[in-house]
């Protein structure tokens, strides 16, 4: 309890230090249109439930869904839903209130995630290195950095191995309630954010492959008939919570997909199975929780959009199959992944001598994952692999238990070298508050801004409120700037300035994003990557921007 409680009042001591991530306006204002209207229509590509929790904190404290303006060419049915969640963080004139209310909102999660992460380290190794694995959760910067936002990203984060661990116990003993909390974990999780489809089920089917193995396999007619109507169980429970997510909602196939017919068409369907998928959408019935299957269908046809990722200073279109194996390595503290990738090895020794399957399940679920990323073509970050951490936190905890069980061998050098390493731990979260967001590891290099630039792993336009700051400390009067940030310039405390363009030359005091320094105009206009590169002639100022922004001040004919 007091790691968890240390977190949680390290996560809130940030809050007033950063203003609003790129991506938190819009969950705001997709979970005030939940609450507010009773709908979830503007963007249902990410699912209710973190989102709802997001902005209860401001639903409550009086403030509502504004007018929600359209933008022309936005995808998201034309909503402006960052106009609206701007509106909303502005609202009273009560920013940082706001905003602290929606934050708020992630903390449930990060605090589940504890919860679970203990409860299946101890039942696998034992209260003390149950302890240890929260420990090294607690104190991890990816984790403390993204709980500390309204984002999506930690709720998967709570709710992934929640349902992976609630399939274990339901394996050990499929029983009534055990399938009803399987339905209902599985049904949170797809309530938390999409990539839980993607990586899901191959996880779930590599347990279950474990455990046949484990077992010395079954036939599969008596395993059908003794696991039939559990799994139904289970499916039905799902399916309610699901509904209940989306507020119980209905709506006719052709509102909820556009011209489902055309879409058939192109499937490679056996004849009889075409037919009856026809003769469906002729009765054109009603769907519950239509903004699910819509949000399905968005999260499929992302992958294919070939999004641009940056990484080792190149943007690429679609990604590398190795981009997620690379931000582990950056985000990840190296003696937190040292002690994952031994415990991971000890796990997966056991299995394969004492056919211990459920020892082997976090080290087999975190090989899935990583493996599954490597298809994945938005690659925008480790946040969409969040989920990784706790699983690699109780692989850490196997690493300690069995470190420490060697103690016999060389006393003091065991305990040492193990304390040595939590200390460090802990000492360099403690030294990085609170910029746990923009931690990024030896391995990713100096500049860091080289490996990784994009999206909330290192700029996410959160630091404008200290720009600010720095701005007033040089009596700066008037500036140009280019900031990669969702929050209205105009209301964040900063002297008059002027936007500056790709390849606009300026002199005086000029403020740009890294994530414009290293990709001009932002990734999706590589023609003007260097758009800004004329400024690296130029010495920074020496400020605490957290290195996400850079302040220079130009003399005139330079």
């Amino acid at each position: 309890m007091g790691l968890v409680l240390t977190g949680v009042l390290r996560i809130v001591a940030t809050y007033h230090d950063f203003n609003q991530a790129y991506d938190e306006p819009a969950h705001i204002a997709c979970g005030m249109e939940w609450l507010d209207k009773g709908t979830f229509q503007m963007e249902p590509q990410h699912p209710p439930l973190p989102r709802v929790l997001s902005a209860l904190g401001p639903y409550l404290a009086g403030l509502r869904l504004p007018e929600v303006g359209f933008v022309a060419g936005n995808p998201a049915n034309g909503h402006d839903f960052y106009g609206a969640g701007n509106q909303i963080l502005y609202s009273r004139g009560q920013y940082l209130r706001n905003l602290t209310l929606a934050r708020l909102g992630t903390l449930p999660f990060f605090v589940f995630a504890c919860w679970i992460t203990f409860v299946w380290a101890r039942s696998l190794l034992g209260d003390w290195p149950a302890a240890v694995a929260v420990f090294l959760l607690t104190t991890l910067p990816v984790a403390l950095g993204y709980s500390a936002l309204a984002y999506v990203d930690p709720a998967l984060m709570a709710m992934f191995p929640a349902a992976l661990l609630a399939l274990v116990w339901w394996l050990d003993g499929p029983r009534w309630g055990r399938s009803a909390v399987l339905g209902a974990a599985v049904a949170g999780m797809a309530l938390a954010n999409a990539p839980w489809m993607v990586f899901f089920p191959p996880c779930a089917v590599a347990i279950l492959a474990c455990r046949w193995w484990a077992v010395g396999g079954e036939a599969l007619g008596p395993w059908v008939k003794r696991w039939a109507r559990p799994f139904g169980l289970a499916l039905l429970a799902a399916a309610l919570v699901l509904w209940g997510g989306y507020r119980f909602s209905v709506e006719r196939l052709d509102r909820v997909l556009e011209n489902p017919g055309k879409s058939v068409e192109h499937l490679h369907l056996p004849p009889l199975v075409k037919a009856l998928v026809f003769k469906v959408i002729a009765i054109n019935p009603e769907l519950p929780a239509p903004a699910f299957f819509q949000g399905v269908g968005r999260a499929i046809g992302e992958n294919g959009k070939l999004y641009p990722a940056y990484l080792f200073g190149k943007v690429r279109r679609g990604g590398w199959w190795y981009f997620y194996f690379f931000m582990l390595a950056f985000k990840t503290p190296p003696g937190f992944l040292a002690l994952a990738l031994v415990g991971a090895g000890w796990a997966l020794r056991k299995f394969w001598r004492g056919r211990d399957w459920r020892a082997a399940v976090p080290a087999v679920c975190v090989l899935v994952i990583l493996l599954m990323g490597m298809a994945i073509k938005v690659d925008l970050g480790v946040r969409t692999i969040l989920f990784v951490y706790p699983l690699l936190a109780i692989l850490g905890a196997v690493a300690c238990q069995e470190i420490w069980a060697l103690r016999d061998m060389s006393p003091r050098l065991v305990r040492a070298g193990l304390l040595a390493v939590l200390a460090w731990l802990a000492a360099e979260g403690v030294w990085l508050h609170p910029n746990y967001l923009t931690y990024t590891s030896a391995l990713a290099g100096r500049p860091p801004d080289y490996s990784l630039v994009l999206d909330a792993d290192f700029d996410a336009g959160q630091n404008v409120l200290r720009l600010a700051q720095v701005l007033r400390q040089h009596k700066v009067e008037h500036l140009k700037l280019r900031l990669y940030t969702s929050a209205d310039l105009t209301q964040m405390g900063l002297p008059p300035f002027e936007t500056l363009a790709p390849y606009e030359k300026a002199t005086g005091w000029v403020a740009v994003s890294v994530h414009n320094l290293r990709t001009g105009d932002g990734p999706w206009y590589p023609e003007k990557a260097d758009g800004y590169a004329w400024l690296n002639a130029h010495p920074a100022v020496a400020s605490p921007v957290d290195q996400s922004i850079r302040l220079y001040f130009v003399p005139d004919g330079r």
